[in-house]
């Protein structure tokens, strides 16, 4: 005879002559127990994403599902003043308006769905592991996803991904539970048939709520076929839910392309869904943190055991799926999805798509199937049933202790505070003010009505519409403002012209003359969470620089360096303005300030400022090689004498004090 491995304890009640009343009552106790806890991590759950809900900013996607929700209240549909269907989550849109509905669209009705949904999928991933595996197996992967730090965040956040993780969830199941229905009845089937339609009601939920559930269809189709055969899916009990699931992904791509003419194939040009690289090595690190950072690597591990012994008892069993025991069958059923949309997005999914939230969706099954590897080494170790369940215990103490932390973090990670820039524009805005942004969403759905420009240079293409020769942005409708000769005949017309956007987008989204103008004419009136409000009053007019003197090479100042200044005319007792030209000379990881000053020839400093370069628009960490202007005033004292005088500069740590570089003279003014 064969060896065999250790078959897992399923937990079932069985009939063991016992009377029925006691079977009763310790399924009544099973019962309580599972339900109790269940409790605990729903309260935990809510805790921690009620935390994040609470206190952390929306992100800036967020603001486009509540816009959408918002013309779904207004219109029926989330029809965009651009005259497009906004597709993205298109059940999540709905859901959405509905809680606004119900309670009044703002940020915390908007984020209560994914709250709702997310705590439906710890209840729904305790079930499901109860019922195929045991009720170890159901709480070490709740506990799992209670402290999952992605799912802290996106149990939070007004967007579809809770509600595709919960549907993709229950899609699996219902596949699994559709492979394992008895077929051996030669007539009509009605148990598989029924399941077979539920498996598919559970697909297109998760298929409109996100179109990455299509990555599902594959892999739950193949293993279909390997658990009952290649002819399986034509039965005729089978056949129907898969021409549902056809049919509502041919219905979603017109939804896609006659909702959103043209936005498909121009992401298909500028950034690709999918590019068949095989680039592995460079994919990995955006997802290999997900698998092996130190509190998720033992998940893994037990992962990885659980399928190893699933595929040798396989082996054990002639290959025949359907002959494996349900704890080893729901391991290699569940596991085989969360592999296959893995490997595909690490060798397929183009390069700018390579983002964490992609591999959300199946986060729980690699959960079940880490929590089934634990649990069988724990009853392969130990016979006793108390043993069992204390180590069980102890093992969920340990991944509290090494999930609390970044649970705790997740909860309560700040974002680009979008929400906090705009509601200070909504209370300061005056008649006949222009607002301008990179972020139009957040823009209409925080001051009720649409920005007047879309304001962007870079990596926009995807996002805007021809209407009447005019591009404008695909959700708001704002026009499209990306010229600097725009900005400058708009700053010119308007009397006060709004411009809310972030460091990061400011320092990569727009080209070195726009950059300048900004920091020129603008203030900052308001700046929290990293986003800025700016405020132009009227058209700033520039001094007139007289001094000029150009640096070739570059004049160095430890990780900045000086490709030239200017100045204008000194006259003593009236303030010497002068502009600095810096630029990145290597990767800045702190903010660098700057001091100019007029010195004697002994070496006294007579006058000088100090301050960030750029106006404190831009922080020096985010200085590339373009060129950023840095404007001082040097009040110069009315006792000045006439005669030659030194600019010195020095660059050094504001929060430390520690001089970068300098002081090194740059060039000399002459007062007359």
């Amino acid at each position: 005879m064969k060896a065999s491995l250790p078959v897992p304890h399923q937990e079932r009640i069985e009939n063991t002559g016992e009377p029925e009343e006691e079977n009763r009552g310790a399924l009544r106790a099973r019962l309580w127990v599972s339900l109790a806890a269940v409790g605990v991590l729903l309260v935990l759950g809510f805790w921690l994403r009620w935390r994040h809900i609470q206190n952390v900013s929306l992100h800036v996607d967020e603001f486009t599902t509540l816009w959408a929700a918002r013309r779904t209240l207004e219109l029926g549909a989330p029809l965009m003043p651009s005259g497009v269907l906004y597709t993205r989550g298109l059940l999540a849109t709905y859901v959405t308006a509905l809680a606004g509905a119900l309670a009044g669209l703002d940020y915390t009705t908007g984020r209560l769905p994914a709250l709702f949904f997310n705590l439906a999928t710890i209840a729904a991933i305790f079930a499901i592991g109860q019922r195929e595996w045991n009720g170890r197996v159901a709480w070490l992967a709740a506990l799992g996803l209670t402290l999952l730090p992605e799912a802290i965040v996106w149990g939070g956040r007004a967007r579809f991904y809770a509600q595709l993780q919960f549907f993709t969830l229950l899609t699996v199941w219902a596949a699994f539970w559709a492979v394992k229905a008895a077929d051996a009845e030669k007539g009509w089937n009605k148990a598989l048939f029924k399941r077979q339609l539920l498996f598919s009601l559970f697909f297109l939920l998760a298929l409109f709520s996100q179109e990455q559930t299509i990555l599902l269809y594959p892999p739950l189709l193949l293993g279909m076929a390997l658990w009952r055969g290649w002819r399986w899916p034509l039965r005729r009990e089978v056949w129907p839910a898969h021409a549902l699931i056809l049919a509502g992904m041919g219905v979603r791509y017109l939804i896609e392309i006659f909702g959103q003419p043209g936005f498909f194939e121009t992401i298909q040009a500028e950034r690709p869904y999918v590019t068949p690289r095989f680039d592995v090595a460079t994919a990995w690190p955006a997802y290999a943190p997900l698998l092996t950072a130190p509190e998720r690597l033992p998940w893994t591990l037990a992962a990885l055991l659980a399928v190893g012994v699933a595929l040798v008892t396989l082996a054990q069993q002639r290959r025949r799926f359907a002959w494996l025991g349900s704890f080893h069958q729901a391991t290699l059923f569940f596991a085989w999805p969360f592999l296959f949309v893995l490997i595909f997005i690490l060798t397929l999914v183009g390069g700018q798509w390579r983002e964490a939230r992609y591999l959300f969706l199946v986060q729980p099954l690699w959960l079940l199937a880490g929590a089934a590897g634990a649990v069988w080494l724990i009853e392969a170790l130990l016979a006793r049933e108390p043993w069992r369940w204390a180590t069980t215990l102890a093992l969920s103490g340990v991944v509290v202790w090494t999930g609390w932390q970044p649970a705790l973090a997740a909860a309560m990670r700040q974002v680009e505070g979008y929400d906090r820039a705009f509601e200070y524009v909504a209370r300061h805005r005056q008649p006949g003010d222009v607002v301008m942004t990179p972020q139009p969403p957040a823009c209409a759905f925080v001051l009720g009505e649409p920005c007047d420009f879309y304001a962007v240079q870079r990596i926009y293409e995807e996002f805007v519409i021809n209407r009447d020769g005019i591009l404008v942005d695909r959700w708001s409708g704002a026009r499209l403002l990306n010229r600097t000769a725009q900005l400058e005949a708009t700053l010119r017309r308007a009397p006060r012209v709004w411009l809310v956007t972030d460091a990061f987008r400011l320092a990569t989204r727009y080209e070195s003359d726009f950059q300048r103008t900004v920091i020129e004419q603008f203030d900052i009136a308001f700046q929290e969470r990293g986003v800025m409000a700016m405020l132009a009053q009227g058209w700033r007019a520039q001094p007139a620089y007289t001094l000029e003197r150009a640096f070739d090479p570059p004049l160095r100042f430890g990780r900045l360096e000086l490709l030239a200044w200017r100045g204008a005319a000194p006259v003593i007792g009236e303030p010497l303005h002068v502009e600095l030209t810096w630029r990145a000379a290597a990767p800045i990881d702190r903010q660098l300030n700057t001091s100019v000053r007029l010195v004697s020839a002994e070496g006294a400093v007579l006058a000088q400022q100090d301050g960030p370069p750029a106006h404190g628009v831009l922080p020096t960490t985010l200085f590339f090689e373009v060129a950023l202007p840095d404007r001082k005033a040097l009040s110069l004292p009315a006792e000045l004498r006439p005669g030659r005088y030194r600019l010195e500069v020095v660059v050094y740590a504001p929060d430390t004090g520690a001089v970068e570089e300098g002081p090194l003279p740059i060039g000399e003014i002459e007062l007359r």
